[in-house]
């Protein structure tokens, strides 16, 4: 496995990781007191419901004299509106149920971000690989550059990198390995001077290094 093999696996890796955990993926959760409450409450007025629907069909259906249609007839229209205010009650305590089970933890925007930044740069990893087995050692160095800034971005080192220069960038970051992967990636990106092999596998090699000087950078007194 080359150097940009294992950048781009551990890269996919901790996408993955991303995506696996909170809040991307919400563990089971054993109900409540609360919903395991409404739960019976919900099945004793579905049951009561069919009872009473039950009932009101035998007696419309087979009333036993006049008197009892008499009774039953005029008065259908009330069991009805009763039988159908628990309906109703019943629906409502399903409806209180499922909401209480589903409550999924939404994703923040941050996080979102975080994922997709991640998810960039593995794509970005495996692209510059498939250059550089290509033999299109132009591309794969423009591309591991493009995929380190999205590392550091993702970690947070490298802010509204869109916007600055990678002049700008060098100043910001405070790593001597940077300053010399810009330098390269400046001439072939931008001077039309070809990528060399040395040029690929000194960028592939050196990018993880530049994390390492950035963050003692960031966190040095």
């Amino acid at each position: 496995m080359t150097p940009g093999e294992h950048d781009a696996a551990a890269a996919r890796a901790a996408a993955r990781a991303i995506l696996d955990a909170p809040p991307f993926v919400t563990p089971p959760r054993s109900p409540g007191l609360f919903q395991r409450v409404a739960t019976d409450v919900g099945h004793w007025i579905v049951t009561a419901v069919q009872w009473v629907l039950h009932q009101l069909d035998r007696l419309l259906a087979h009333p036993v004299s006049s008197g009892a249609r008499s009774i039953f007839g005029p008065s259908s229209s009330l069991v009805l509106a009763i039988a159908g205010a628990v309906l109703v009650a019943s629906v409502a305590t399903f409806v209180i149920v499922r909401r209480a089970r589903a409550n999924p933890t939404a994703a923040s925007p941050t996080s979102q971000a975080r994922a997709r930044r991640a998810a960039r740069a593995a794509r970005l990893l495996e692209e510059a690989n498939d250059a550089w087995r290509a033999g299109d050692l132009d591309a794969a160095l423009r591309l591991r550059f493009a995929a380190g800034l999205e590392r550091l971005e993702d970690r947070g080192l490298l802010h509204d990198r869109a916007s600055l220069t990678t002049t700008t960038l060098a100043g910001q970051l405070h790593s001597s390995t940077f300053d010399e992967l810009a330098v390269v990636h400046s001439r072939v990106a931008y001077g039309g001077v070809d990528a060399s092999p040395d040029d690929v596998e000194r960028a592939f090699s050196s990018w993880p290094r530049v994390a390492d000087e950035v963050s003692h950078s960031v966190v040095a007194p």
